[in-house]
């Protein structure tokens, strides 16, 4: 791979401590003499190699960004890439209840197959250093063969997998609260529930809305195929498979965020206190940021980073949210409210992301309620890459935009209040939960980076 700068990449083990310290410190020595330090986090569908590819990739389309920014002239730039253990799945095997039961019944076998990614997920056997996966699992396999016509053993199967699951990440944004408390028999009934897909106004772009489809659609989202909107005891099972492999790459990137990549933001300015820093997630790496943000200490070293670019964030889009009617208070609302962020936060949002509707159609299903219009912009378990962050009443601070072509305009080019959130409606350009390799992604990056911080007095 050729990277147009230099590369430093950083791997973190499943409890965010650093695998190699030599990592950190090859870093520590590269950040001496440049002036600005990209960091970068991927999400659920990347091994090592297709994390460093993406890397490569976004650098390549920065630098060209860069180097036509007048005002980013005479800087000089390094890439920290964070690696950590997720699992590469193909965005539609994450859209609700996995792609192969949008148009047909799920079988036993794509029942096996999601325990073994939940094995393989648990052991980070894609990522050196991986461990062994909990012998749970392989009871669970076996229960897969019965779980159709054996209520005793659907509920034996959520009875064994609950306890594997971190319950300190547990929040009311995806319900996974009550996923932890409810009676197994009542959690199951939830999830076997049918879930009629939105209704698609005509001439809107079915398959861009519609967050069960995997291609062309029409009428009621696709309603009269087999699809999820069917419900039963095996798509049942598949949606709690689906809701474990989300809640644990949920809960592991955050704890990567806390552990491993707040410390190492800590250590770099410790080391330059000068050196600009400026981070990008996609996917989970989004809320790996977010936490890593959240979780900066307050009153000693200032490592607040001075840009954010959040890519198709796979977290609950109130996750920025003040305390509201409907919402509880966000997990990262400290990181708006205490300005731990010296510039802007861009968010990419687009309907077209339906991979990020995995957990919220679900939760919508273990809260006990089913939403005609799901995982949209008044649902509360909706994502931010598919909304941006809401509401305009729990998120007062939001500047909406729209994604620019190359050349075009934004608001935050003449400055940007600390921690502010720019939602940027990316449907012209993002096509899909991975189709960021766009010039214009670099693009709004680069004018952030050159847009001057200012105080609220300078606005």
């Amino acid at each position: 791979m050729n990277f147009p700068y230099p590369f430093y990449p950083v791997q973190f083990k499943k409890d965010g401590t650093v695998f190699q310290t030599s990592d950190v410190d090859s870093l520590l020595n590269g950040v001496k003499a440049p002036t600005d330090l990209l960091v970068m986090c991927h999400g659920w569908n990347n091994n090592m190699d297709d994390a460093k590819d993406l890397y490569c990739a976004l650098a390549g389309l920065i630098k060209v960004q860069v180097d036509a920014t007048p005002a980013l002239a005479g800087r000089t730039y390094v890439i920290c890439g964070v690696l950590w253990p997720s699992k590469k799945f193909e965005d539609k095997d994450l859209i609700p209840s996995g792609a192969a039961s949008l148009n047909e019944a799920v079988s036993v076998d794509q029942l096996k197959a999601r325990v073994g990614d939940l094995r393989s997920l648990f052991a980070g056997s894609d990522w050196p250093g991986a461990d062994a996966a909990p012998a749970d699992l392989d009871e669970i396999a076996g229960l897969m063969e019965s779980v159709e016509d054996d209520e005793g053993a659907q509920e034996r199967v959520i009875d064994l997998l609950r306890p594997l699951l971190p319950k300190d990440m547990a929040s009311t944004d995806d319900a996974s609260d009550r996923f932890f408390e409810m009676r197994s028999k009542v959690l199951l009934a939830n999830l076997k529930k049918p879930l009629n897909p939105p209704i698609i106004k005509a001439g809107s772009g079915a398959a861009a809305l519609d967050p069960f489809s995997t291609g062309a659609v029409s009428g009621l989202g696709g309603a009269a195929s087999y699809r999820d909107s069917q419900g039963g005891a095996k798509s049942g099972i598949l949606n709690l498979l689906n809701y474990a492999t989300y809640y644990l790459m949920k809960a592991r990137a955050g704890t990567v965020g806390q552990k491993g990549v707040a410390p190492l933001l800590v250590q770099l300015r410790q080391a330059r206190p000068d050196l600009r820093l400026h981070m990008i997630g996609h996917s989970f790496g989004c809320r790996m940021v977010a936490a890593a943000i959240n979780a900066l200490p307050e009153g000693t070293v200032d490592a607040r980073p001075d840009t954010v670019l959040l890519l198709q964030g796979a977290f609950s889009h109130n996750g920025f949210a003040l305390e509201g009617d409907e919402t509880d208070r966000g997990a990262f609302r400290d990181v708006i409210e205490k300005k731990k962020v010296r510039g802007g936060i861009l968010i990419t949002y687009t309907r077209n992301d339906k991979a990020v509707g995995l957990a919220y159609p679900i939760a919508s299903r273990i809260a006990g309620t089913t939403a005609a219009a799901l995982g949209d912009a008044d649902d509360i378990f909706g994502g931010l890459g598919s909304n941006g962050t809401q509401t305009q009443q729990t998120t007062p601070e939001r500047v909406m935009g729209t994604m620019q072509g190359v050349g075009q305009d934004y608001p935050f080019a003449k400055g940007v209040k600390p921690s502010t959130p720019y939602n940027l409606k990316a449907d012209e350009f993002i096509k899909g939960h991975s189709d960021i390799r766009k010039p214009e992604v670099a693009y709004a990056l680069t004018v952030a980076m050159a847009a001057p911080a200012v105080t609220a007095a300078g606005m």
